[in-house]
């Protein structure tokens, strides 16, 4: 027992409690501060099988909690690496007005089918046939079939799609997912890059191709792209329960080596939005800095999406998206979980080959992955 100094309002008082097989004696009196330090004295209990004499012993620690100048107004923990006094808490408590973290765990799983290809031929011929599915789908029961695309690697894989000869294209609508604010002109323009490789070669009316509008601030390039697709009939774009989101019929997208999809980047509050179609993304982590994506909200309500990830280049982030459960928000991937829809993953050999596939249905393998 250490004794320190204090200050005592009522009488000095003895009283005895158990330890053990030994009786402590403890006694509040008025407090002694040794002039000068002491060695520290301790009368030692009984040894052990000896018979308990019954007195009280302690420990005596010569100033102990005495400061010559008073109490110091910080103790070691609240100073900060820096040397400057932490900030008082404000916490009123455990659960009591928490702010919640903008990323938290999905509380629903999602079934993803994998369709692996042996190469990206293969794979090309595959998007093409899924394509074909979706708008034979989508015209037959609206009479109009809206298909979203990405940027990065992916419009250079749809230059087979212009020999397609069941697509509709008359009755196809094109958006992108997201879009670098640059003219369309520029090398970075994901217009550009999918007009070259597809929209140049198909009989598609120039209207029915939604580009983002030129030389306009990126916050207005944003609402000036969401203000087309609301104007957009839901006879042809439905929308989801209560007019909250567009219903897509098909978005292609790629996956980035950190894990983004479209312009939704890790940890960033654009990733993490729970509203809005489009959103301005003015500081982007991969330039041009300045974009526009679509939301995950709007990602999830589609009817399917494919996450497309050839080559070797991709091998790393496809095992970490499809078999590691990162912290929410950290693989933007992992937060694709269409509601009502489909997910699919186009992968080829090379993509695919640090997966374990054989494994995925074994629970204790992957005790953290919903997948």
């Amino acid at each position: 027992m250490m004794l320190s100094s204090s200050r005592l309002s009522q009488p000095a008082v003895a009283t005895k409690r158990s330890v053990g097989n030994r009786v402590i004696v403890c006694k509040a009196g008025a407090p002694v501060v040794p002039s000068k330090p002491e060695p520290v004295q301790r009368i030692q209990p009984p040894a052990p099988g000896a018979k308990d004499d019954d007195k009280p012993y302690l420990n005596v620690i010569p100033n102990n909690g005495q400061w010559p100048n008073g109490i110091p107004p910080v103790m070691g923990g609240h100073l900060m690496s820096s040397g400057t006094v932490a900030p008082i808490s404000t916490s009123k408590g455990a659960g009591i007005d928490l702010v919640p973290h903008q990323f938290q765990y999905h509380d629903t799983e999602t079934d993803v089918n994998v369709l692996l290809y042996v190469t990206p031929e293969k794979a090309q011929a595959g998007i093409v046939k899924l394509v074909e599915e979706a708008a034979a789908e989508a015209v037959k029961a609206k009479g109009a079939f809206t298909l979203v695309l990405s940027g990065g690697s992916l419009p250079s894989l749809l230059a087979p799609l212009a020999a397609s000869k069941s697509v509709d294209w008359s009755k196809t609508h094109i958006f992108y997912v997201d879009e670098r604010n640059v003219p369309h002109s520029s090398a970075d323009s994901t217009h550009k890059a999918v007009t070259e490789a597809l929209l140049s070669k198909v009989p598609i009316p120039a209207a029915q191709v939604y580009a983002i509008a030129e030389g306009l601030p990126v916050a207005q390039a944003a609402t000036q792209y969401e203000g087309r697709i609301i104007s957009i009939p839901a006879a042809a774009l439905p929308r989801t329960e209560g007019a909250a989101l567009p219903k897509f019929d098909l978005i292609l997208l790629g996956v980035g080596p950190d894990g983004h999809v479209a312009s939704l980047f890790p940890n960033r509050p654009e990733t993490a939005a729970t509203s809005g179609w489009v959103l301005p993304v003015s500081n982007s982590p991969k330039p041009p800095p300045e974009r526009i994506t679509f939301s995950m909200p709007v990602i999830n309500a589609a009817k399917e999406v494919a996450i497309v990830a050839l080559g070797e280049g991709k091998k790393e982030i496809v095992q970490r998206v499809l078999e590691v459960q990162a912290l929410p928000g950290a693989l933007p991937a992992q937060l694709v979980r269409p509601k009502g829809g489909k997910l699919k993953w186009i992968l080829d050999v090379a993509s695919a080959q640090d997966l374990d596939i054989a494994a995925w249905n074994e629970g204790k393998q992957w005790p953290r992955s919903s997948f």
